[in-house]
């Protein structure tokens, strides 16, 4: 796939919009506040994006493709590909915990149909066995928002390495 101009401009704001999101909320941030991290002017901005909830749709469609990317690239299948989907899921979530955060809890609320959390629970589903109620997937994503938000209610340290752990042993005590 040839990378144009406009697919590279596309991403450094998007690049530039998790750092400001990251540092300073979603709503704290402006389209100014991006353009400068981008170096590209507010107008370039809303050439791309509408408005916050466009960027935002974009940065959890690419989240989606990164992950699924990383998964197939991964090899794994079966409870090495829910390890691998979740590990990946971690490491952006400790880099960006607010963002992704945000990203979530709009997400739940959307109700739209190409919600990037279906789109998560369905390469979950494709790695479960006699799962066909859809427990065992509930269950793997209510343990990673669990501890994401016990990590946000306990005002700990995103530390990866130790997320990574915590959900492994969850995904052990679930299939």
């Amino acid at each position: 796939m040839e990378n144009t101009k406009r697919d590279m401009t596309r991403r450094t704001i998007m690049r530039a919009a998790r750092i400001v999101y990251e540092e300073k909320g979603i709503e704290n941030a402006s389209f100014t506040d991006i353009a400068e991290r981008a170096g590209v002017s507010r107008s370039t901005v809303f050439n791309y994006f509408g408005g916050t909830q466009d960027l935002l749709t974009a940065l959890c469609g690419k989240e989606i493709e990164d992950l699924e990317a990383a998964y197939e690239a991964s090899g794994h299948r079966g409870r090495e590909g829910i390890v691998n989907i979740f590990d990946n899921l971690v490491e952006d979530t400790a880099e960006f915990p607010k963002l992704v955060t945000n990203i979530l809890h709009t997400a739940m609320v959307s109700g739209s149909e190409d919600n990037p959390l279906k789109m998560i629970e369905e390469l979950l589903a494709r790695n479960l066995e006699d799962d066909e109620d859809g427990i065992k997937n509930m269950l793997l994503m209510g343990a990673y928002y669990g501890l994401v938000n016990h990590y946000h209610l306990s005002n700990l340290p995103f530390e990866r390495e130790k997320m990574k752990e915590q959900m492994r042993e969850m995904i052990d005590a679930i299939i």
